[in-house]
């Protein structure tokens, strides 16, 4: 479609989510969606497994250490189909904005990295998952299937899309964002260490400054290469949050060095906001122009007229691979059922508020 909206304001989050706690997760959410829809924003972005903070003890603590923060994670992770997810939709909808919204994903008895976009009607209109967790990220969450793939939503303020962490790194994501023709792009970010932290062998690539910050690398990029307006909403942490995410006995560390991240790009890759302070804890503003990607587009539309189908071209599967596979004896085949009906957030809203046991 095209976009009825071109001009808008849009806010990205850097704020320290609710440790290890569903509820406090969920009032924070909500919170930022009001303060969003307060200051008169069509869209707000979160960051990367926002609810219930992002596991980055993982990559700190040994097997043992991990097992009781592992299990309170799961805890305290977000089902699709549940009456947190009921409220967080209709703070949407109260607020008439379009809401980009990580979680960890419990379904069944396995977690996913997901994004969902939501509408201002409260409607679900994309269901993602992360195609691959990155390193020790996959003691943790399995990995997404074909129909939690696509990226990219067509809606009335243009074609915006959503990606986790290093997915906004992967040339074979970006190429399928393009070509749908990305216009707003959230990159969502966890926590991540500063540069001071920093020790060989551990590539430079695994620090915040080269994910963040312009002229450098991931973010940035991802602006100039798609031509489009990239909010990166980052978690943040305080001394109180460094301290449930430590293990007794373990030495705290100064939160200082994992804030102030917060960045949003026009589609030529400038920095279009100052950069937070490391104490920051808020909304991140911009206003879009979409009449403002034409000519980025038009110079390099990698989506487009500045690609060679003849020569390279992208395969993409967005078909679910079920485990178990039903056969359709009455219509031939077998019976797929996405995911997103799956876990119940196709359910329309005033439907699902109905439903016994919501509120």
């Amino acid at each position: 479609m095209a976009p009825i909206l071109k001009k808008y304001k849009a806010a990205t989050v850097n704020a320290e989510p609710g440790w290890f706690d569903l509820e406090e997760s969920v009032r924070r959410t909500i919170h930022w969606i009001d303060e969003a829809g307060k200051a008169g924003c069509k869209l707000v972005a979160f960051p990367e497994l926002w609810i219930p903070g992002y596991p980055y003890w993982a990559w700190k603590v040994n097997y043992q250490e991990s097992l009781p923060l592992l299990k309170k994670y799961r805890e305290n992770s977000l089902p699709s189909h549940s009456e947190e997810m009921r409220r967080i939709r209709e703070a949407a909808r109260a607020n008439k904005i379009y809401v980009s919204l990580g979680y960890s994903e419990v379904d069944l008895a396995s977690l996913y990295t997901t994004q969902v976009m939501i509408n201002p009607a409260g409607e679900v209109i994309n269901h993602r998952r992360k195609i691959r967790a990155t390193h020790v990220e996959r003691l943790v969450f399995g990995d997404g299937t074909g129909d939690t793939t696509e990226s990219v939503m067509d809606t009335e303020i243009g074609r915006i899309g959503h990606l986790n962490c290093w997915e906004n790194m992967n040339p074979f994501m970006k190429a399928y964002a393009a070509s749908l023709g990305e216009q707003v792009h959230i990159a969502a970010w966890p926590l991540y260490p500063g540069k001071e932290t920093l020790k060989y062998p551990d590539p430079y690539t695994n620090i915040a400054e080269a994910n963040s910050d312009t002229a450098q690398l991931v973010t940035p990029a991802y602006a100039i290469e798609t031509g489009a307006f990239t909010l990166a909403p980052w978690q943040t942490i305080t001394a109180e949050g460094i301290k449930v995410n430590t293990p007794p006995g373990k030495e705290l560390e100064d939160p200082n060095i994992y804030n102030g991240n917060g960045r949003i790009f026009g589609p030529d890759g400038q920095n279009l906001v100052p950069h937070p302070s490391k104490d920051f804890q808020g909304l991140l503003y911009v206003d879009i122009d979409l009449d403002e990607i034409h000519l980025t587009k038009s110079l390099a539309d990698f989506g487009g007229h500045y690609m060679r189908p003849d020569l390279i071209r992208l395969l993409v599967d967005t078909k679910r691979k079920n485990l178990v596979v039903e056969e359709d004896r009455e219509n031939g085949g077998v019976v797929y059922t996405q995911t997103i009906d799956r876990v119940g957030l196709s359910t329309p809203l005033d439907a699902a508020s109905n439903e016994p046991g919501s509120a």
